[in-house]
């Protein structure tokens, strides 16, 4: 999916927020009491390899695609299209996350098994609190492979937890040049829009998530949060 796809006012106001981002990047609220929710993302070792179509439980049953004639990319991009149009449509959020799992297992391939171990040793210092050698472990997948955008999106969220608030939001945006669709990215995006008193960016961030991934709760619930109380500002 192009990056051209993204809806054009999203994208203009994204990336013109950036080059004033310096003047906000030390602006934190003052009230953390409710502090945003997080995400849970898998590591290479929980997630299934995708599925073909053929084979998913309470989908029809259509030939098997051919991906004979398809480049690696070109599987890629094939599959990915499949799993989001499921994603979208999915009926509940149970179902929904077995069809984002499969997503994941693509985004979680580098297509190399030492960024791939990089990455995995990060994830796992990312998880357990020591964020100083998942700082170095990310960034060392980032120099390694700088065209995998699962490396700047975990990069990113650490850089918003590190407060390094301008990072964030760059590598952030970075990671949707490379995955238009990564819901992830998206979500931290909101994240730290909220944290710097942005809130409509905030909404449009959550709002193009919940686009891709209807049932994913915590964008749910930030979203329904935002639209609340942007509306009660406006009254």
């Amino acid at each position: 999916m192009p990056l051209a796809t993204m809806p054009r006012a999203f994208m203009m106001g994204l990336f013109i927020s950036l080059t004033p981002l310096s003047a906000f990047a030390q602006i934190v609220p003052p009230d953390e009491a409710t502090p945003l929710p997080e995400i849970a993302i898998p590591d290479l070792e929980t997630v299934k390899p995708p599925q073909d179509d053929e084979n998913v439980a309470d989908t029809p049953k259509f030939d098997k695609p051919d991906y004979s004639r398809l480049s690696a990319e070109g599987e890629r991009t094939v599959r990915l299209d499949a799993l989001f149009a499921r994603l979208a449509n999915a009926e509940n959020e149970e179902k929904a996350e077995l069809v984002a799992e499969e997503v994941w297992a693509i985004w979680l391939d580098s297509g190399s098994a030492s960024v791939n171990f990089v990455l995995r040793r990060g994830t796992a210092a990312h998880k357990s609190g020591q964020k100083d050698l998942a700082r170095r472990l990310y960034d060392q997948t980032i120099t390694l492979s700088p065209d995998y955008a699962e490396g700047w999106a975990r990069s990113s969220r650490l850089a918003m937890e590190e407060e390094n608030l301008s990072r964030a939001l760059t590598e952030a945006a970075k990671t949707l040049t490379l995955e238009p669709r990564h819901f992830y990215a998206l979500w931290t995006m909101g994240n730290i829009f909220e944290k710097l008193g942005r809130n409509e960016e905030a909404l449009e961030a959550y709002r193009e998530a919940h686009k891709l991934h209807p049932q994913l709760k915590a964008v749910k619930d930030r979203l329904a949060l935002l639209e609340s109380n942007l509306n009660g500002d406006v009254l």
